[in-house]
């Protein structure tokens, strides 16, 4: 466990590190995005799984994880992009092993047309999860309607490229697992996110 936190520490700190780099490098380059946009985002995760079982609620805390995202979407403005994403969570650590998967459209705004954003999507979620005792469980591909609220800011660091941050948590719900009741699942991701306005 510690060798692991020195590893996310670690990352944290080249994360920070990439980013005041990029800050001090971002120059005048205006944030048009007309157009065809790729992007791809990439940070650690967290998330929670909440259920009824027997007649008590239970919350499990899914710890040491890793997410990313992937875009393809088009500029209609200076300000709105829209576009798809797939986008994933992954935790294994003894106990619990989850694999989280999302299908979304989605909506980035910036306000003012700068380097600050907003984002939501909605789509689909796809789940496999293990649990062992005292509440095993073992669901397997679950596919459920899925939602994704976010924020962030990026530099432009030439006419094409922006480097940024993104804070976004996303989730979804089951109906229909064996003795488990009211289930949601949630999970949050900090990246960093490329973006390429082509």
């Amino acid at each position: 466990m510690r060798t692991r936190n020195m590893i996310r520490h670690a990352a944290l700190a080249a994360l920070a590190l990439v980013l005041l780099a990029g800050a001090a490098r971002a120059g005048d380059h205006p944030h048009h995005r007309r157009g065809l946009v790729l992007g791809l985002n990439m940070g650690p995760a967290t998330g929670a799984l909440e259920y009824e079982r027997f007649g008590s609620s239970i919350e499990r805390e899914l710890e040491d994880g890793s997410g990313g995202a992937l875009r393809l979407g088009y500029g209609v403005s200076d300000q709105v992009v829209l576009a798809m994403e797939a986008r994933g969570f992954q935790m294994e650590d003894g106990a619990e092993d989850v694999d989280f998967h999302l299908a979304l459209f989605t909506v980035t705004w910036h306000p003012g047309g700068g380097g600050f954003f907003l984002r939501t999507g909605v789509g689909r979620g796809f789940t496999t999860l293990n649990l062992d005792a005292p509440d095993s469980a073992d669901w397997s591909e679950r596919e459920t309607p899925a939602a994704l609220i976010g924020l962030g800011y990026e530099w432009r660091l030439g006419r094409q490229f922006a480097l940024g941050v993104a804070l976004d948590a996303y989730g979804t719900e089951f109906d229909d697992l064996p003795t488990f009741r009211n289930t949601t699942l949630g999970a949050g991701l900090a990246s960093v996110q490329l973006q390429w306005y082509l």
